[in-house]
């Protein structure tokens, strides 16, 4: 089976260094066709200079499954761009943070296969040609439209290998909640405060962890999902223990003037409590100075 990557990101590029040591063929998709050599720090600082062939999306007729590891923000636009050059038998994976945009996903290619996937794998994009793998960890994945008997368990199988270790679950959503709660509470809080992961360990950030973690519980239950606020805290710590040295992806974005993806996480917290009838008001707080620090970049 053939995989195309979209775009060449943090994640996306961790893809492609998966793919390179496991001898998958793939390809990386961008607007720009120029050729470059990805030099690729694994996590046992092994070194790979990785030459990488950028395609446009027309050559897209031999590729099987699709990656799209892209800000939640550009998943929408992406696929529509996608959509011209895709047949229906295409597996898409949705490799983003945040929720809100499976269902737009799901309109706009109503016969392909869809995988949503969260992973907890990190990796860091010093510039556009590098990238070092800075911790491991584990991928949920599910099919969320048009599971395909024929090419699934191929498609199963070789994602399991690129992005192991790899849980399958019949209801994603569920597992998408719960990275969603890691997310509400390390992303905005690093960007804000302007620290790595491992400092929301200190004492003076326990009590907002807690806060968002309630209220986030509660958001979930209401919804139909399954979610204790004292198990998320543990979710939490164990993420924040786990990737200590890391900045999130929220503080880079806001370091480097880009758009953050608060609106599929807080926001999203916010959107459905909304639906809930439920306060929120610290995700609320959190999604309000996120905005204030983006206009202000």
């Amino acid at each position: 089976m053939k995989l195309a990557i979209v775009g060449n990101g943090a994640i996306g590029n961790l893809v492609v260094l998966k793919s390179y040591l496991q001898h998958q063929d793939f390809a990386v998709i961008s607007r720009t066709k120029q050729t470059f050599t990805l030099a690729a720090t694994d996590i046992h600082q092994q070194k790979h200079n990785i030459p990488i062939s950028l395609i446009d999306y027309r050559p897209l007729h031999d590729v099987n499954i699709i990656i799209l590891p892209v800000k939640a923000y550009q998943i929408v636009t992406a696929v529509t761009e996608l959509k011209p050059h895709m047949n229906n038998d295409q597996t898409l994976v949705l490799l983003h943070n945040g929720m809100g945009v499976i269902e737009a996903v799901k309109a706009l290619l109503p016969q392909n296969p869809i995988i949503a996937a969260t992973t907890s794998h990190a990796a860091y994009k010093p510039n556009m040609h590098s990238l070092v793998e800075t911790g491991l960890g584990a991928c949920h994945l599910g099919y969320v439209a048009n599971e395909n008997e024929i090419t699934a368990h191929q498609c199963n199988a070789l994602l399991t290998a690129l992005l192991a270790p790899c849980t399958w679950h019949t209801n994603i959503e569920q597992a998408l909640w719960d990275k969603l709660a890691v997310n509400a509470v390390i992303n905005p809080l690093t960007a804000i405060h302007k620290i790595k992961n491992g400092q929301l360990a200190l004492g003076q950030y326990q009590s907002i962890i807690t806060d968002i973690c309630r209220e986030t519980a509660n958001v979930i239950n209401a919804s139909g999902f399954n979610a204790d606020d004292r198990v998320l805290v543990h979710n939490v710590m164990q993420i924040v223990n786990a990737t200590s040295e890391n900045y999130s992806s929220m503080y880079q974005d806001i370091n480097h003037q880009r758009p953050s993806e608060i609106a599929f996480i807080n926001g999203y917290i916010c959107q459905e409590a909304k639906k809930q009838a439920l306060k929120v008001p610290v995700n609320q707080d959190l999604f309000k100075r996120i905005r204030a620090l983006e206009e202000y970049n």
